[in-house]
Parts: structure tokens; C-alpha cells; sequence
């Protein structure tokens, strides 16, 4: 059974995941224009309004293609977008995806935000979905996201090396983890444990 794939809005623990729309290009600019934010990512900060616009339009024409879904992430107690996340590098007939490019504006790092839209994904990617697999990627240098997803309960499995020609013509290794379908049920548990005690302390 292979997977399907469409965009869609997924909720839970504070975070509302809506498919990338010219909707969100003024917000999303107003909290994507800190250049540290950016270092890993494939592309560099948010220049202005054109040009976030120009992001979106790219990530919209991906999505109707198939190879990526993008969303906004909101935070649903200040109703305020917090920032974007992706699935990509679908696989339909092997039932795997990735989630990755992920990046948060300064209000919402080291917050409930990225475990919560994480939270979100996977279980989307499992339970609906029905996947073998999800990977995640970082490149080397981000010692801070290899952390992040280690946290998660992803499995480290190893570092592509030379693997892309990034920004500036850097060639960067990438950190692989993965997340298994047979891993998924105590990930989830203690995932679900997590944000709810996060949740009940933010009250």
C-alpha cells in the first residue's frame, strides 16, 4: 500500500500545522529575517516581502507536484505563526518520507513549538499515513538540531559525507536519524507524556 500524501491542517499540544498559502508570506517574513536562523538552511533569510512571497510560490509548486508539503506552524495560545516545517523526499511505494526543513522565528526556539509540531508530523506520518519510515537530516555543523532530533528518540544511523553542495558552495555532510514504524509506539508515548506535562505547566 503505497503512501498518499496531500496537504492538510494537523493540530495538537498548542500548535496548529497549515498548508503554506500566499496567506502567510507578511507573518512569516516578520519572524524569518534573523540571518543566524538560517545558517544550515537551504536558502539564506527572508530579504523582504518579494521574496518570502517567492518562497512560498516554490513551496506551493513542490506541493502540487508531490515531492514536499509545506506548513506554517501556529501557535495556537498566541495565534501568532512560530514558523515553517516540511515533508519531503516522499517515497510513496516504499511508505517513507522525511521531515525537515524546519525553522522557527526567535520567540518560539527552545520552546514546546518544535517537539509539538514534531509530535504532529509523526504521528500523522504512522497513524494516517501508515509509513515504515520517516528520516531526519542536518548537516554536521548543527550540532544544536542533531541534539533536537536525538531528543525526539530518532535513531542515529550515520553521516553521509561530502552529501550536498550547499549555500555558498559548501559541501556539507549530513547526520541521518530515522524513526520506524516498530519504534513509533513507546516514541509516542513518551512524546505524548512530554507535551502534556509542558502543557499542564504552562497553565
Amino acid at each position: 500500500m503505497a503512501l498518499t500524501v496531500r496537504p492538510l491542517v494537523l493540530e495538537g499540544y498548542g500548535v496548529r500545522l497549515e498548508p503554506l498559502t500566499a496567506e502567510h508570506a507578511a507573518a512569516l517574513y516578520s519572524i524569518g529575517q534573523q540571518v543566524e536562523d538560517w545558517r544550515y538552511m537551504p536558502r539564506s533569510e527572508f530579504t523582504s516581502l518579494a521574496d518570502t512571497r517567492c518562497w512560498l510560490e516554490e513551496a506551493q509548486a513542490l506541493a502540487e507536484l508531490g515531492e514536499q508539503i509545506g506548513f506554517a506552524i501556529r501557535d495556537q495560545v498566541s495565534g501568532c505563526l512560530a514558523g515553517s516545517t516540511r515533508l519531503l523526499n516522499i517515497r510513496p511505494a516504499h511508505r517513507s518520507l522525511e521531515i525537515g526543513y524546519t525553522w522557527l522565528g526567535r520567540d518560539f526556539q527552545r520552546s514546546h513549538v518544535n517537539t509539538a509540531a514534531k509530535f504532529c508530523l509523526l504521528r500523522h506520518a504512522f497513524d494516517s499515513l501508515q509509513a515504515l519510515r520517516v528520516e531526519l537530516k542536518c548537516d554536521r555543523r548543527n550540532e544544536r538540531s542533531q541534539r533536537a532530533i536525538a531528543r525526539l528518540g530518532a535513531t542515529r544511523e550515520g553521516v553521509f559525507r561530502k552529501h550536498m553542495v550547499v549555500r555558498e558552495g559548501y559541501v556539507r555532510d549530513s547526520v541521518y536519524f530515522s524513526i520506524i514504524d516498530d519504534d513509533w509506539p513507546p516514541i509516542a508515548q513518551r512524546l505524548q507524556r512530554s507535551l502534556q506535562q509542558q502543557s499542564t505547566r504552562g497553565r
